[in-house]
């Protein structure tokens, strides 16, 4: 597994659990927006928006200075557009 940066955005629903609205932004600038829980991109429960966690991902392929990671695995993250596939810099990937 590895760990993508995301920024976090905003509060959206502030029940338990948390659900937070967060960015990643992939190799060409493009933004990719997803809402989900607050655990599943930082153990920190005081998570207050802007600020940074880590999305799960797998690397499904590498280029010399992309990845592309697929964030259906191991947390099922969907964008809001669909997507759980994105070519990022290598730079923006802990393994």
């Amino acid at each position: 597994m590895a760990n993508v940066k995301v920024n976090v955005l905003e509060n959206v629903d502030m029940s338990f659990p948390i659900f937070v609205k967060f960015e990643l932004i992939d190799c060409n600038s493009v933004s990719h927006y997803f809402i989900d829980k607050v655990p599943v991109i930082s153990d920190n429960c005081d998570l207050i928006p802007p600020c940074t966690g880590d999305m799960r991902c797998s690397i499904i392929k590498e280029t010399n200075n992309t990845i592309i990671i697929d964030t259906s695995k191991p947390d099922d993250i969907e964008s809001l557009n669909g997507e759980y596939q994105f070519e990022i810099f290598k730079e923006q990937v802990k393994v």
